[in-house]
C-alpha cells in the first residue's frame, strides 16, 4: 500500500468495484488491503483511509484462489 495520494490512478478501482469482482463487501476488501493481500493506494486526505485498489492485484488474488478439480489417478 502506497500512502501517497499523488500516485497514478490508471488501473486502480474503488473498494466497491473490487468487492463486486471478488463477490464480497467493500469492508472485506479494506481488510484484505490492510492485511497485504491486495495492493492499493490511500487517496484519503484526512484521518480516515480511502483506498483505490490495483485491478491487477484483484485478478491475481482471485487466480490464486481458484479451486481446480482433482485429476483422477491413472490405474497402472
Amino acid at each position: 500500500m502506497t500512502p501517497t495520494p499523488a500516485a497514478p490512478m490508471s488501473g486502480y478501482i474503488t473498494t466497491g468495484q473490487a468487492a463486486a469482482r471478488i463477490g464480497s463487501t467493500p469492508q472485506y476488501v479494506r481488510e484484505l488491503v490492510r492485511a497485504g493481500h491486495l495492493d492499493a493506494i490511500d487517496i484519503g486526505t484526512g484521518e480516515r483511509a480511502r483506498f483505490r485498489v490495483d485491478g491487477a492485484s484483484v485478478e491475481k488474488f482471485l487466480a490464486a484462489r481458484v479451486v481446480r478439480p482433482a485429476t483422477p489417478a491413472v490405474a497402472a
